[in-house]
């Protein structure tokens, strides 16, 4: 490594006083690179009949290895290095001051946290990597956006992030879009606490499936509310300080929201900004520990449950829309309270779906009554993609006299929203105000538990599509949902006629009273 740095040792014997930071960087690189050569020259002599059991072990080693360095950086702790730094000096003859001689030693721990990073390359394969291989004149190259020398065709993380936010901001409620921008966020405090490079210099096709895997593993062990928990603090800190408290983790299903809410950020980087690279976080969530995950968070109602529900005051006869859960004779039918949660088990449409229609949104195809979920209006605000969609409106809901209500609605209103009875709550959503009250709602009945909300509603008809042999592939697609399997991508869809017939299999014993003393 020596000769690499001739003139640098030359300036340090002729009065150099500190170093700068090309040169601090510069005995890095030439540090990284000779190990990482060294380790290459191993790997191509020794390596042979590898399984994927010892690809992730080496590789969880060079992981936990640069960890610990940069730990050592981060506090300036040199013991790990001075051995090195020392026979460097001792080998050039070199008297330097303690200011230098802490300079070298950081540079040795940065040329280290490279080295391993390169390591976990090598070891899973890539030991013909372009990124571990070197021409003479070549530095390590960090795949970021340089600013002095920009790639014309490099696309950066953190302008890419930003474009993505504003491309949202038409589509995405307040509440998801700081949600999803704080997810963002933390990914990048993550990159730049583990490597110190500028997120605005960083390209994204620097973001590799070893980094990715690292991230999930950090993922594993961050603690919820870590922000507000634990300000002021690195991504790595607060792990460190949650595990010295005892807090709980993230749950899998949050982590799976972190990991794909960077694959919706790569997937738009390559259908807007022609990325051509690969998206390293598709696939990367736990699909199994999802779906277990998501069915415990929140139970299907109980067929007791519902029954109590739809035969309670609001549907029977209470004394007041205040307080709709005493007994009396009045229903109100020209409330949202009442034909929301109807809305909601016939349809299973989210609560938000469901308050932001406007009269325009309920009309027929091919003779089948609809709700049209869509954003055509400022105050409307859709989950994902998948949840634009025609949702058959059951005959049941006919019956109990939904389209005279639309009539009534539409002779008073009309343009306007189905419900202008439910005012917008302070967080932009129908839904926030609604939310609450349903769960006191339900809390008067007896059966709130800490596993049901209006939500269940749509567990349960997800259950009574399973029930009923209908396609996980329907179903989740006529709750405005997508399984992801590439069959999905092809043909227009499932048609109104379809969900129709399906919904049309379910049993909603539920409201057999509401229905038999309907006038």
């Amino acid at each position: 490594m020596a000769h690499q740095l001739d003139h640098l040792f030359y300036k340090i014997r002729h009065g150099l006083t500190l170093l700068s930071a090309e040169e601090v960087s510069q005995v890095a690189n030439e540090l990284a690179k000779e190990k990482t050569e060294s380790l290459r020259r191993e790997v191509l002599e020794d390596f042979s009949n590898r399984t994927p059991e010892n690809e992730e072990m080496e590789a969880f080693s060079a992981r936990t290895f640069r960890n610990e360095v940069l730990e050592d950086l981060r506090y300036s702790r040199f013991e790990s290095v001075k051995l090195e730094v020392d026979a460097l000096l001792q080998e050039n003859t070199l008297e330097v001051s303690q200011a230098i001689y802490h300079q070298l030693c950081r540079a040795a721990l940065q040329g280290l946290a490279q080295f391993y990073r390169n390591a976990e390359i090598i070891v899973t394969g890539g030991v013909d990597d372009p990124r571990v291989t070197f021409d003479p004149e070549t530095k390590i190259s960090d795949s970021s956006c340089q600013k002095d020398e920009p790639d014309e065709g490099a696309l950066c993380l953190r302008p890419v992030i930003d474009k993505f936010i504003r491309e949202k901001r038409g589509t995405w409620a307040d509440k998801q879009l700081a949600s999803q921008s704080a997810k963002l966020q933390y990914f990048l405090d993550y990159l730049e606490d583990k490597d110190g490079v500028d997120n605005e210099a960083r390209a994204i096709s620097s973001i590799t499936t070893q980094n990715v895997r690292a991230y999930k593993e950090h993922l594993q062990q961050t603690p919820s509310n870590a922000s507000k928990v634990y300000p002021g603090l690195t991504p790595s800190q607060k792990v460190a300080a949650a595990i010295r408290d005892g807090r709980k983790p993230l749950t899998i299903e949050t982590q799976n929201k972190y990991l794909q809410c960077l694959s919706g950020l790569y997937e738009f980087a390559i259908t807007e900004l022609d990325y051509e690279g690969k998206n390293p976080f598709k696939g990367r969530s736990n699909t199994k520990g999802a779906k277990t995950a998501g069915r415990d968070q929140r139970h299907p109602f109980s067929n007791q449950q519902l029954q109590r529900i739809f035969t309670s005051p609001l549907f029977t006869g209470c004394k007041s829309l205040a307080t709709c859960h005493k007994v009396g004779h009045i229903i109100p039918r020209e409330s949202h309270k009442y034909w929301v949660p109807l809305i909601g088990l016939y349809s299973g449409m989210r609560e938000q779906e469901i308050l932001q229609l406007y009269l325009e949104d309920i009309y027929r195809v091919d003779g089948i009554w609809v709700f049209d979920l869509n954003t055509n209006h400022s105050d409307k605000r859709l989950k994902t993609l998948q949840s634009k969609r025609l949702v058959p409106i059951h005959m049941d809901l006919l019956s109990l006299g939904f389209l005279d209500f639309v009539s009534r609605q539409t002779s008073i209103n009309r343009p306007g929203r189905l419900f202008p009875d439910a005012n917008m709550a302070s967080d932009g959503t129908y839904s926030g105000n609604f939310s609450k009250w349903f769960s006191r709602y339900i809390s008067k009945l007896g059966i709130k538990t800490t596993k049901t909300s209006f939500h269940s509603l749509r567990h349960n008809i997800k259950d009574g599509f399973r029930n009923a042999g209908i396609s996980d592939e329907l179903a989740e697609n006529f709750v405005g949902r997508s399984t992801g399997t590439t069959g999905e991508s092809y043909g227009s869809g499932f048609s109104v006629k379809s969900f129709f017939e399906a919904l049309h299999t379910l049993h909603f014993d539920c409201t057999k009273d509401i229905l038999n003393n309907q006038t």
